[in-house]
């Protein structure tokens, strides 16, 4: 551009314009010719030092600022003049600028823009981020230095061979060495530099420029350090490699981290002691955290329930009320509901869940339990079935029962109850039931029931009761108390009305003793009968000439007369049934010809019985095996010698004992035993009838033992067994 007059191009605006910094062009006078869009954009600011627009003067805006004591302006009209003189080529300053909004830098530069010098270019850059750079780093370079030196974590620079050349008084303290000290060691003797993830560490700064890792220092007295370590590489103004490494010292981190670790086992092993299952779920109902027993109860694993939604495990038609109950929770509400869920199997289990809201980073999650109730479901069912049953059998009971509290008072009767007595249930419902029920004179005895009864004891007792009209009615009471957890809660009473076999049994009673007295006379007919059979024989023994024919009816003598003596015990005692065979053996030696025998065969018999008792179906035949027995021994002792023989009957148990023993009792006890005699054969019917053993003396022994032993039968009849039951 040579002609001052000339114009710029279009193509030299567009130019222009296109410039980030402020660009003018002035006259040798200072005018303002012309300027591109980033100088005239910035006239809207409001500012000491203004963009001039096209036809002022550039020197008037700055002697404007000179005045208003703007030192950098006047050094912006010397520079400028200088130029447009000729004195420079060019001029440039830094310099600063405030708006209303913002404070700038901008460097000026001012030179000719064509060869006559008659017109200038003046170029404003904004130079702000480059000013504020410098401040910067020269503020970095000061707080460095202080962070340095004041920095609670431990800092080393180190060179590329890991010799320390610097160390901050923080390192020196976690490691106790002194700075001096320090400088004068390598990295290798404060750290494993052969541990694997050092090294791993050190090939990831070369790829990377820096790493982070955990790993352990060496105290200056040995003790091992854990720490934090983080290093970068940098250059310094030099252009040499060097590294920083900071380093914290973590063990209060590490205990604190142990303990942690130590607090969530503790956790994990409360939430498994659960005895329900333990679960976490956030909005979706997708499971966020569960306990060992969430997987025992479902059978799923945990990789299985991580995928789960809650309400994948409830069943069907429980679905709806448990999404509301899920929403409520949600909403603030305490959840507690029953419901069902299949576990992995598909069986159907109940539950009883309670849970909690809590809100977490914004996030709403439910905290709950889930106790498996399905146990406890069916007792539940089988207690109400039971109750049904009792209440049906309490309401259909043939037997009248009523239900009192502790004090006595009636809470509930059946249908039985009402039949008896009379009363309906609204009419005694609240009252007493002893004054209720119980006759003036047996008023103690219903007091004693009770009282009892309340102290834990079951009673049954026949007694008699007032219906509503005043009468008495006979009745068999059972008082029965009921206890939950040890305390007597109510009191059961049945009564049975026992009026029919109370006449039932009188009757009984005088038919029974009616028969007994016939039949206690039939036995004392039967004894004189056999009495009279017994005088005939001996009658028959005055006329016998033959010795045999004389024994055989003295034998038979004696079998007539140890029945006629189980009769005539019979008759005494009263008792049919249980007879008394120490009194018959007793009667059967106080007979004559006991004696008689006893002193024609030199033989001297000795009697110890206990007090035994035996039916008449085995009296009998014990008295004449004895009866039988004796005989023997009569008629086979040696004559010559005077024997003794002592007769004991014991019992233990059921089992009788029947023993005759004595010296020399008879002669050739085997002989006697296998011999036919009338005796023999007797006496192995009576044994086989009483279903016993008999043992024979040894043949090779003066000491002779005969021993029986039977077992004894009951000795009661159907009518007596009848009426002690209905007693």
């Amino acid at each position: 551009m040579t002609n001052p007059d000339q114009k710029l191009s279009n193509l030299d605006l567009t130019l222009l314009d296109s410039l980030l910094a402020h660009v003018a062009i002035v006259d040798t006078q200072g005018n303002i010719i012309e300027s591109n869009k980033s100088w005239k954009s910035f006239n809207s600011e409001n500012t000491l030092l203004k963009r001039a627009e096209i036809g002022e003067n550039y020197f008037d805006i700055l002697q404007h600022a000179v005045e208003m004591g703007n030192d950098y302006a006047l050094k912006s009209i010397l520079g400028l003049k200088q130029v447009i003189d000729e004195e420079r080529d060019a001029f440039s300053l830094t310099y600063p600028l405030k708006t209303n909004n913002d404070s700038f830098w901008f460097k000026v530069t001012v030179q000719p823009c064509d060869d006559e010098h008659s017109q200038f270019i003046m170029i404003h850059e904004d130079v702000t981020s480059t000013i504020q750079a410098k401040k910067d780093f020269q503020k970095t370079e000061n707080r460095y230095q202080i962070q340095f030196k004041q920095n609670l974590d431990g800092i080393l620079i180190t060179d590329t061979n890991g010799c320390i050349l610097d160390a901050n008084p923080a390192a020196s303290k976690i490691l106790g060495w002194s700075r001096e000290e320090l400088i004068t060691r390598t990295h290798d003797g404060i750290l494993d530099v052969q541990n694997p993830t050092y090294e791993e560490a050190l090939k990831k700064r070369k790829q990377k420029g820096s790493y982070r890792l955990e790993m352990e220092l060496t105290h200056k007295d040995g003790e091992k350090i854990p720490v934090e370590i983080s290093s970068r590489e940098y250059r310094n103004k030099s252009g040499k490699l060097r590294a920083i490494v900071t380093f914290k010292d973590i063990s209060r981190r590490k205990s604190i981290e142990k303990d942690l670790i130590k607090s969530k086992h503790f956790t994990e092993l409360i939430l498994d002691s659960i005895p329900g299952a333990f679960f976490v779920i956030n909005q979706k109902g997708e499971f966020v955290r569960w306990n060992t027993n969430m997987t025992t109860k479902l059978g799923y694993s945990d990789a299985e329930l991580s995928d789960k939604n809650a309400m994948d495990f409830i069943v069907e038609e429980d679905k709806s009320e448990v999404n509301n109950k899920i929403k409520k929770c949600l909403s603030g509400k305490e959840l507690a509901l029953e419901t069902r869920a299949y576990n992995k199997e598909g069986e159907i289990r109940d539950y009883y869940i309670s849970a909690k809201r809590f809100i977490e980073d914004d996030e709403k999650f439910i905290v709950g339990a889930a106790l498996d109730m399905t146990q406890e479901k069916r007792i539940e069912s089988e207690n109400r079935k039971n109750q049904l049953k009792l209440e049906q059998l309490f309401d259909n009971s043939p037997v009248g029962i009523t239900i009192v509290d502790t004090n006595n008072n009636i809470q509930n009767v059946n249908s039985s109850f009402e039949h008896i007595f009379g009363y309906t249930r609204n009419e005694i419902q609240g009252n007493d039931i002893d004054k209720l029920l119980a006759p003036q004179n047996k008023e103690n005895e219903a007091k004693a029931i009770s009282l009892a009864t309340q102290n834990g004891e079951s009673l049954q007792t026949e007694t008699v009761r007032l219906n509503k009209e005043g009468e008495e009615v006979p009745v068999l009471i059972g008082s029965v108390p009921v206890k939950l957890q040890g305390e007597i809660i109510a009191i059961y009473g049945m009564y049975v009305d026992v009026s029919t076999q109370h006449n039932f049994q009188e009757k009984l009673k005088s038919a029974l003793c009616e028969k007994e007295a016939l039949l206690s006379e039939l036995h004392h007919r039967v004894k004189n009968n056999l009495a009279l059979i017994n005088s005939l024989v001996e009658l028959q023994l005055f006329d016998a000439k033959n010795d045999e024919l004389q024994n055989e009816l003295q034998n038979i003598k004696n079998r007539i007369m140890t029945i006629a003596s189980i009769h005539e015990v019979l008759y005494q005692n009263g008792n049919l049934t249980n007879i008394p065979f120490n009194t018959f053996i007793d009667e059967l030696f106080n007979k004559g010809i006991i004696k008689e025998s006893e002193s024609e065969n030199n033989v001297h018999i000795n009697t110890f019985s206990e007090n035994i008792y035996l039916n008449i179906n085995q009296s009998i035949p014990t008295g004449l095996l004895l009866n039988e027995l004796l005989s023997l021994i009569f008629s086979h002792t040696d004559e010559d010698e005077v024997s003794e023989a002592d007769i004991q009957l014991k019992q233990y148990g059921q089992n009788i004992h029947l023993v005759i023993e004595g010296d020399n009792l008879i002669r050739c006890p085997k002989e006697i035993k296998q011999n036919q005699s009338m005796h023999s054969i007797l006496i192995q019917t009576l044994v086989m009838q009483l279903n016993g053993t008999l043992l024979w003396p040894t043949p090779d022994s003066d000491y002779q033992k005969f021993e029986f032993f039977f077992t004894k039968e009951n000795g009661t009849s159907p009518a007596s067994e009848f009426l002690e039951v209905t007693k």
